[in-house]
């Protein structure tokens, strides 16, 4: 009696975990699984992301999706409240990857996947999302999502407006390169050329008594550190290295454009607009876009639009480098409909229908690498402002790097949590406001960072 007993216990236990873990049975009244997904974006995202889901469905007819999606500023909050029951398949951003794929609740894929499969890929998103949690290592072990995307964030350029005010100041001056960049000082020189309060009086444009026009609208901070051979770290994240003395010119940089140079908004002007809105409403010259701003930019604006290279610093070594963010589309590892679910993620990251829609949407770069260098280069089933922007070869220089021009991970990326950098990005408004120099910034600030990475390696432990 006792053995039945146990033995019925044990069965019924290996239920349970089936249950909660495995492929369940539960079909709706047309046969159909439901799996939820569960995402973030603007609202042009969020309608592309229903456009694939949709397809996705209409493809797999034994699959029902329930897709949901908060705004970006809400997202984390979210799926961390449902960190216990979480859904199917779910966005998660890089720069939350290493706690997320530690915690063991990302299903493990490689076995979801041929070599076939993972080599049409870019190598670098699929290495993004490997981690080894016996040696805390990222870019080893299995593979705990698959890329959404790369999405390099390069410098955009607003083409009718830059070509007004030359023509309004009478200046000889071409547009820049579109494949090699200016150095710091160049483009800052450029910027101070181009400054004007624009204004039309019968019908042509003059720099006298109309709107401010800024050069830039503001700075990527990885961006121009990353430009002058600098970075945050050491390559394992365990000692600061803000104290360089490229890092320290590459954020002074920064600072002057607008307190040297008078190019770029103040701080507390650009925490009354931001630098993507003002560029938007045609207030900037030059700002910042990654892949999944196209749709909206070719919805919402007026202008030309166009990419150039990030101005690169004067250290020795250093190259035109903008940083390259990824969200990871994952499992949870206790799906009940892990099949179901692992196929919808392989959908919409590396199958042909899914990722030639997705640059058709103005969403992403393809992450297989044929249709990037071809269908995507060559504006296949594009026309009219889905051309825009011309120089979109920037994005693949950016991924897969050439002689000038590279990409990196966002800081955050690399680190088990992200309080060090918001600390720190806060930590440099007197910089910016020209109260203490970066030099006696950084001389004040070492101990903190460092501090605060410590903290966030002992996590690891």
């Amino acid at each position: 009696m006792k053995r039945s007993f146990l033995s019925i216990m044990i069965v019924l236990i290996g239920l349970i975990l089936l249950a909660c873990n495995g492929d369940g049975n539960d079909l709706d009244d047309q046969g159909r699984v439901t799996i939820s997904f569960f995402g973030w974006g603007s609202a042009e995202e969020q309608a592309n992301f229903q456009t694939l889901v949709d397809r996705f469905m209409a493809e797999n007819d034994d699959i029902r999706v329930v897709y949901s999606a908060v705004s970006a500023d809400m997202y984390m909050r979210n799926l961390n409240n449902q960190m216990n029951n979480l859904p199917d398949v779910f966005y998660i951003p890089d720069t939350e990857f290493m706690p997320w794929a530690d915690s063991g609740r990302l299903l493990p894929l490689d076995s979801y996947l041929s070599e076939a499969e993972l080599e049409r890929v870019w190598s670098r998103a699929i290495s993004h999302y490997r981690y080894d949690r016996d040696s805390f290592t990222l870019g080893e072990g299995p593979l705990f999502a698959l890329p959404k995307d790369l999405g390099p964030f390069a410098m955009v350029m607003n083409v009718d407006l830059f070509e007004r005010i030359v023509a309004a100041k009478g200046l000889d001056m071409d547009r820049p390169d579109p494949s090699v960049p200016m150095t710091f000082s160049a483009f800052a020189d450029m910027l101070e050329s181009l400054k004007c309060q624009l204004r039309t009086v019968g019908g042509e444009d003059t720099c006298e008594g109309g709107q401010r026009i800024f050069g830039v609208t503001h700075y990527e901070l990885a961006a121009a550190i990353y430009s002058n051979n600098a970075n945050f770290f050491n390559d394992d994240a365990t000692q600061q290295t803000i104290t360089d003395p490229n890092f320290i010119e590459a954020l002074q940089y920064i600072a002057n454009l607008h307190l040297v140079h008078g190019v770029m908004p103040s701080p507390s002007e650009q925490a009354n607009l931001n630098g993507f809105q003002r560029f938007m409403n045609g207030g900037g010259i030059f700002s910042f876009m990654g892949p999944w701003d196209m749709k909206g930019f070719w919805e919402n604006i007026n202008f030309e639009f166009d990419l150039i290279p990030l101005p690169v610093g004067p250290a020795e070594g250093a190259k035109s480098t903008a940083w390259v963010g990824s969200m990871g589309i994952a499992v949870s590892e206790r799906s009940r409909q892990r099949e179901a679910a692992v196929r919808l993620a392989k959908y919409l990251t590396i199958e042909e229908a899914s990722q030639r829609m997705a640059y058709q949407l103005g969403q992403s770069v393809p992450n297989i690498i044929d249709i990037a260098e071809d269908d995507f280069l060559n504006n296949v089933e594009l026309n009219g402002r889905q051309i825009m922007p011309l120089n979109k070869v920037m994005f693949l220089d950016i991924i897969r790097h050439n002689a000038h021009i590279a990409g990196h991970p966002r800081p955050t990326y690399f680190t088990y949590e992200n309080i060090w950098f918001d600390d720190l990005f806060e930590a440099l408004l007197p910089v910016f406001n020209g109260q203490i120099t970066a030099q006696a910034f950084v001389n004040q600030y070492a101990t903190t960072i460092q501090r605060d990475l410590d903290e966030s390696n002992s996590y690891l432990n």
